[in-house]
């Protein structure tokens, strides 16, 4: 007698889906660094080259320091490019992980791919560490910083982004808000759906929020995105306890 194949269960689509999104993700984060990188290092060694070959005439010849500094700006940036073990989908086991340096560098690289300068990072964190996935939280906290500097004011003098955590009884609430003018209206619940590729001005994927949605909830936790009073989006995120090396089924 032939076997008839049976379908799958739908856990393991999700489980599925949920990788998919990580090598999404994964795949955009690096995309985007290397296009940032090639344009910094040719702008970089280009500056160095014009002060090494000197001025126009009448124009002092610069100085050691501005050739160092244009230097450094550089050794920044490829530092920042310099993930700790772990750090990568295929490694989906909970260690501790450090939010602060963490939430420092994601920040400063989701400045340099917007070009948001005028945006300040405010860390209000009851915890400095979290027990979970580390290639997932940072491409959770990533694309939700993403999301508040692309929809930060023009016009105000100082954006801010705040990452906030604390622990609760059973797992981390992750808290992302901003002052800026959130989503066009009408839009922000499509954000959250999983197939919504919206335009993207920074030549990203446009992944974004509905695929950060899906790795929360698979995860077992939720996202909430809720419109401040004033101007700006709060980014409630809920995130399960796990024991340190515990794999996702």
């Amino acid at each position: 007698m032939t076997d008839i194949p049976t379908a799958k269960p739908v856990a393991d689509t999700d489980r599925l889906l949920a990788y998919v999104a990580d090598l999404e993700l994964e795949v955009d984060r690096l995309r985007r660094q290397s296009r940032f990188l090639e344009r910094q290092a040719t702008k970089s060694l280009a500056h160095i080259l014009s002060l090494c070959t000197g001025r126009d005439l009448g124009v002092p010849h610069p100085t050691l320091g501005e050739v160092e500094a244009t230097a450094r700006g550089l050794v920044e940036v490829v530092q920042d490019l310099h993930d700790p073990p772990g750090y990568h989908p295929a490694h989906d086991q909970v260690v501790a992980i450090a939010v602060r340096p963490v939430a420092e560098q994601v920040f400063r690289w989701q400045q340099r791919l917007t070009g948001a300068r005028r945006v300040e990072l405010r860390l209000e964190l009851e915890q400095d560490h979290v027990e979970w996935f580390p290639a997932r939280f940072r491409h959770i906290l990533g694309n939700l910083v993403a999301d508040a500097l692309r929809h930060r004011d023009p016009a105000a003098d100082l954006g801010w982004v705040a990452v906030g955590l604390r622990a609760t009884p059973k797992g981390y609430e992750l808290r992302v808000s901003d002052n800026g003018v959130g989503p066009p209206s009408g839009v922000d619940r499509r954000v959250l759906d999983l197939f919504h590729r919206p335009a993207s001005r920074l030549g990203g994927l446009a992944a974004g929020l509905a695929v950060v949605r899906l790795l929360v909830e698979q995860s077992g936790g939720t996202m909430t995105p809720t419109p401040r009073a004033g101007r700006g989006t709060d980014y409630l995120v809920t995130l399960p306890r796990y024991d340190l090396l515990d794999y996702l089924d």
